[in-house]
């Protein structure tokens, strides 16, 4: 879980930086960017996380009572 988390806040914060003109935007940042605009849950956290069909919105409040 630490690992999953840790990956969240990692690509949100370089995602940020990148939007904000402190990093040059990745293509990765570019995915990112474009899976969170249609509600689904980013490949590179998926890669860490458990399995599940929700929408980005629905997973990240399961996320949060998991975490809880």
């Amino acid at each position: 879980m630490n690992t999953l988390l840790q990956e969240i806040r990692n690509s949100l914060l370089d995602l940020d930086a990148g939007l904000k003109g402190s990093l040059n935007i990745t293509d990765s940042m570019e995915l990112l960017a474009r899976q969170m605009s249609t509600f689904l849950v980013p490949g590179s956290w998926e890669k860490y996380a458990y399995f599940s069909k929700k929408s980005l919105v629905d997973w990240f409040a399961d996320l949060l009572m998991r975490v809880a």
